[in-house]
């Protein structure tokens, strides 16, 4: 009977191991939005993990934080390893869009992961991308 509970042991050990190994090589990315220039409303953030999906594409994440603390931060959990992008901003009259003029700049506070910086119209996808190793990660975005 020893034996048997020690086989059964062992199967069940090895049917588990994947699956903690696959828990554990996700990684979690911390998002820190410091200095905004006014606490008011919602900062929305959007991952995305291809530069077809940041031309329009469907993003591997949202969330929004609020934009009330002095320093609000975002934690994003179980991004498979790999090379993302960020787009930020900050929704101050919580209509739930970026906020555009009438030549179409945007009127809300913006920014973009890796720093990158906008040169007529959204940085490429390439120079806002960082890689999202399995663990934890640090990204922060400076809003404008």
């Amino acid at each position: 009977m020893t034996a048997l509970n020690t086989l059964i042991i062992a199967a069940l050990a090895a049917a588990l191991a994947p699956a903690a190994h696959a828990e554990q090589s996700t990684g979690d990315l911390v998002l820190a939005l410091p200095a905004l220039t006014t606490h008011e409303g919602q900062v929305m953030i959007v991952v995305y993990d291809s530069p077809d999906a940041w031309k329009g594409g469907r993003p591997v994440r949202a969330t929004m934080v609020s934009a009330a603390d002095i320093a609000p931060s975002a934690k994003i959990t179980g991004l498979p390893p790999g090379t993302y992008a960020i787009k930020a901003f900050q929704d101050l009259d919580g209509d739930g869009k970026m906020g555009l003029n009438p030549f179409g700049l945007p009127t809300e506070p913006y920014g973009f992961s890796n720093g990158a910086q906008p040169n007529m119209g959204p940085p490429s996808f390439e120079a806002a991308a960082f890689e999202v190793r399995a663990g934890s990660n640090t990204q922060s975005i400076q809003l404008k």
